[in-house]
């Protein structure tokens, strides 16, 4: 019967979203030079930093998940934790 728990998957995509914000908008500052982008930017960087590592934790283990981004498994809404093999998928842990 799946779990229900907090959905650490919706954070993670609006984490990813602000980092793969951010890039760009460091690149259009160095070209640019508006001070502007520069707080936004780093802002940005600072809530992904952020939120990754206060939420992106397993809902059963309660330990840090990896922050590496990986295209197979951060795409598609299914994770499995690597340390207690639990998969979870839109809030809610599957067995």
């Amino acid at each position: 019967m799946p779990q229900k728990v907090r959905d650490i998957m919706k954070y993670r995509k609006i984490s990813l979203v602000c980092l793969f914000t951010a890039l760009p908008i460091s690149i259009i500052n160095s070209l640019l030079g508006i001070r502007f982008l520069t707080i936004l930017g780093i802002l940005l960087l600072l809530i992904f930093f952020t939120m990754a590592i206060i939420l992106w934790r397993c809902p059963r283990c309660k330990k840090r998940l990896p922050l590496r981004f990986n295209k197979e498994t951060d795409i598609n809404d299914i994770y499995r934790c690597p340390y207690c093999n639990s998969k979870f998928l839109d809030g809610y842990i599957i067995d």
